[in-house]
């Protein structure tokens, strides 16, 4: 019987896209392709996801790295971007039916701690009762122990549990763990709907 929804953030909960967020901010094309090469295309910024450096530590090599005249716009977008992320107003209304139905929604996310702490405290955040987060575990998708934590922090049996990703190497993970899992993005979400009615 499914009882738990786990949730990537991620291409589920919002449209993680640099493009998009770049639009946001007032670039020309050159500082375009250099902020989507070298900060969100850059070997930094998966560090901050895995825990090993902070936001703070990674814009400091960023403004270190990148011609000086940048820094201002280096450091607006690394504390300002997860305010400009499109959000899936879609998935909000599916996790506030899914919550009134009863099911438990637990966050489960490669991520950086600014992203996370900022999302959480939005009204996709208020219908999760657990997360776990890459940052602050150090540990990222798919390794199989970053699942564990969740399951084990908040004693959810695996087989009550849907797993939701946009990557199939880290549904296939939760798969092997026993979970439920559904492989997303926003085009399939009348799938998805049909496929937890399939579960109860």
């Amino acid at each position: 019987m499914l009882k738990n929804i786990i949730f990537d953030f991620g291409n589920v909960l919002i449209d993680y896209d640099p493009d998009k967020i770049i639009d946001h901010y007032d670039v020309n094309d050159e500082e375009r392709a250099i902020f989507k090469k070298n900060i969100f295309g850059s070997k930094e910024w998966l560090e901050v996801d895995a825990g090993r450096i902070t936001e703070d530590e990674a814009t400091d090599i960023f403004k270190r790295e990148l011609p000086a005249e940048l820094q201002p716009k280096i450091e607006k977008i690394m504390t300002t971007w997860p305010e400009e992320v499109i959000y899936f107003p879609k998935i909000l209304a599916f996790m506030k039916d899914m919550h009134q139905k009863g099911y438990h929604l637990f966050a489960l996310s490669n991520t950086g701690m600014r992203f996370a702490n900022y999302l959480m405290s939005t009204d996709y955040g208020k219908y999760f009762e657990g997360e776990v987060f890459s940052a602050a575990e150090k540990l990222m998708k798919p390794d199989p122990k970053i699942y564990q934590i969740l399951l084990n922090r908040y004693q959810l049996v695996p087989d009550e549990c849907l797993f939701i990703d946009d990557r199939p190497e880290n549904t296939e993970t939760a798969q092997k763990l026993g979970m439920h899992v559904f492989t997303f993005n926003i085009k399939k979400l009348p799938e998805l709907k049909e496929y937890i009615n399939e579960l109860k």
